[in-house]
């Protein structure tokens, strides 16, 4: 087996594949694997704060230093900067294999593949893989998917369960991209009926950005915020702990189409109910009616939320259902495994 591998990039604690290259690591680090990091960029002290040296034993290789990736397995998760400087890269590494975490293919990515230039192609969902292989399999070179097992570490985060009652605490959280908002999502806040005075936090709110997309009433009113309840703002404003021990439910409809969203995850861990949209990786996280609810209409949205503003016991059985879940579906047994067969590929592709 694989006994050291080089990370190209950089995990951080927030962003979708930042945080999952982060839970990889402590899973990598319990595998016996030796790990690398070369970044592609400045390595900022908030990122050397996390002192990975220490927590998953990390080896800093000096960023963009190519030529010292002579004789790695290198991987990177949705990295533009991996795809900009691969022709480089592998004059250097062994193998080089990219996760894509979206539902739609980056054009250098495309291009790379055209190139023969990325040897394994790393996917979380069947969903995304129908959707984003397609443009990649009949390009004239070796097309190799893998099915990527994602793991979550759940101690990460902490489970907030038998919270407060005196008022119904919503939130959701993003980062500030229009297509991750809908103009429908504050009406759906305003008609949700609870028997006490709701609390709302909207994290990852951008005016300039949503505005562009939404240069409606519904938006405005978004940043004006006329309901004294509702609270936007702005990305990194308050700590992802703040977040999800403030949020008893999270509600949120988007105008995306989600691979397997990472704040799903986080929210499990964090005993904060899911009530969000039934499509993409939503489904694989949420057993509606079991460990969340999956939405087809703001109605919907409308009504399972209200339901679980008067079901109190009901909402502390969905809490720990969703934490059972998340530990079989993502804890660390299956993913080595899957992992485990990940890297006989690689090896396999150099003997």
């Amino acid at each position: 087996m694989i006994k050291e591998i080089c990370y190209i990039g950089h995990a951080s604690h927030c962003g979708g594949a930042d945080t999952e290259i982060l839970h990889t690591m402590y899973l990598w680090q319990e595998m016996g694997i030796k790990i690398y990091n070369c970044h592609t960029g400045v390595v900022h002290p908030h990122l050397k704060a996390m002192n990975l040296e220490k927590e998953v034993g990390l080896t800093y290789i000096p960023s963009a230093s190519w030529k010292d990736l002579k004789g790695f397995h290198c991987v990177s998760f949705c990295n533009g900067q991996f795809l900009t400087h691969l022709p480089e890269i592998k004059k250097y590494c062994k193998t080089a294999s990219f996760a894509n975490c979206m539902t739609w293919n980056f054009q250098m990515e495309i291009q790379r593949q055209r190139e023969g230039l990325i040897d394994f192609h790393l996917y979380q969902t069947d969903h995304q893989f129908q959707m984003v292989g397609r443009a990649l399999k009949n390009l004239g070179k070796p097309f190799r998917p893998l099915k990527m097992k994602p793991y979550f570490r759940p101690n990460l985060f902490t489970f907030y369960y038998d919270r407060p009652i005196d008022k119904f605490r919503i939130g959701r959280i993003s980062r500030s991209d229009p297509q991750k908002f809908n103009p429908k999502q504050l009406e759906i806040y305003e008609k949700i009926e609870s028997p006490v005075p709701k609390d709302i936090i909207i994290l990852g709110w951008s005016k300039e950005k949503v505005l562009k997309k939404y240069p409606d009433l519904v938006a405005q009113k978004l940043e004006k915020s006329p309901q004294p309840y509702i609270r936007s703002l702005i990305e990194s404003s308050i700590t992802q702990e703040e977040f999800y021990k403030h949020t008893d439910v999270l509600c949120m409809n988007a105008d995306t189409f989600e691979n397997l969203p990472r704040v799903g995850f986080e929210a499990m861990a964090s005993g904060s109910i899911l009530v969000v949209d039934k499509r993409g990786g939503w489904i694989l996280q949420v057993e509606d009616g079991k460990t969340g609810f999956l939405c087809s209409s703001p109605e919907e949205f409308i009504g399972k939320t209200s339901f679980l503003a008067k079901n109190k016991n009901f909402k502390e059985q969905m809490r720990f259902n969703a934490m059972a879940k998340l530990i079989k579906q993502w804890g660390k047994e299956e993913s080595m495994k899957n992992w485990d067969l990940i890297f006989k590929h690689m090896e396999n592709l150099v003997k």
